[in-house]
């Protein structure tokens, strides 16, 4: 047994949780409490808004060590769809040839997934009819390329506080049950899959808070509301101040994606007289950054910047800005 369930046993009050490991921007060990309540109310939710069925074939590639793999395999016993799962690495022609061997008619990838399923021009096999994308935002162009090869991807939006996706579709409308509004420029969500508790390693001991608010949770995500539908700006904490000025990380990084044409990160770092120092990692062969570097505005210029390999990331495929961090500091 995991050693945070072993203490949740012998502390007393989670019972009947599950717990899910996430990682912050502090790098600190967190785990998400989830009551197998808030976990079947949230599959019942996604349930009826994808309109699954005993007649549907539900295809696993995601870690059930993760919430939104894990919400795969209960929506399967909930609705009685088949459940077949996409063994060994993750090669994007193995699962393209999968699901249509197994006719697979629902699945969830991430941003990651569906790009490689485009950049191996790969027809959508014909009985699949929605796949979910979530770990992060669904870029509108690749979306659009996804579609043209016959990829039925929707966008979501979730976390694992919320026991997978609160708003999915176009224009991220709220599923059934969820309530949305706005907390200090912040997102809070109500609803019966928000978690119980997190979970932090202090030393040797384990610590468990409840940050819901009147049954709210404020999430770190800034948004904005249009009915029932979520536009999501970008998360709270990417935005840092450099000489005094508030900079999107986010947006800075669009920025520098688009002159090099591959995946980047940046790494903010402490600076005595300038708040913070930005550095960018960027994948494939070194090139000369100075002259887009010199078209920024002061706070928003790099100290520096070192091509690598592959950016690390995730199971799911997010980008591992704390081992960037790391490896910087090294």
């Amino acid at each position: 047994m995991k050693e945070v369930e072993v203490w949740a046993r012998n502390s007393g009050g989670f019972e009947g949780h599950r717990f899910f490991r996430t990682s912050g921007s502090s790098g600190e060990e967190k785990w998400i409490a989830l009551s197998d309540e808030a976990l079947e109310w949230s599959a019942r939710s996604v349930i009826e808004a994808l309109e699954i069925t005993p007649n549907d074939v539900l295809g696993l590639a995601l870690p059930v060590i993760h919430v939104g793999g894990y919400g795969v395999v209960l929506r399967s016993e909930i609705s009685g769809a088949a459940l077949v799962k996409f063994e060994g690495r993750w090669n994007a022609k193995s699962f393209a040839d999968w699901c249509d061997v197994h006719g697979v008619t629902i699945s969830s990838l991430v941003p990651t997934q569906v790009h490689d399923l485009v950049s191996a021009r790969l027809s959508c096999p014909a009985a699949m009819r929605t796949i979910v994308v979530g770990g992060g935002a669904l870029d509108q162009a690749l979306a659009r390329q996804a579609r043209a090869l016959g990829w039925p991807v929707v966008p979501s939006y979730g976390m694992t506080e919320t026991s997978s996706q609160v708003a999915t579709g176009d224009g991220l409308p709220l599923l059934p049950g969820w309530e949305a509004k706005i907390a200090d420029g912040r997102l809070a969500l109500k609803g019966g899959g928000l978690l119980t508790a997190v979970i932090r390693r202090k030393g040797d001991e384990f610590v468990a808070g409840d940050p819901k608010v009147d049954g709210w949770y404020v999430t770190n995500d800034r948004c904005e509301l249009t009915g029932r539908g979520l536009r999501i700006l970008g998360r709270a904490d990417r935005l840092v101040k450099v000489l005094g000025e508030l900079v999107d990380l986010e947006e800075l990084e669009c920025f520098w994606r688009e002159r090099l044409g591959v995946e980047v990160a940046l790494v903010s770092r402490p600076d005595e007289r300038r708040g913070v120092r930005l550095f960018l990692f960027y994948e494939g062969a070194k090139v000369e950054l100075s002259r887009w570097n010199l078209s920024l505005p002061g706070p928003e210029r790099i100290a520096g910047g070192m091509a690598v390999d592959l950016l690390p990331r995730s199971a799911l495929g997010k980008i591992d800005r704390l081992a960037l961090s790391k490896f910087h500091e090294d």
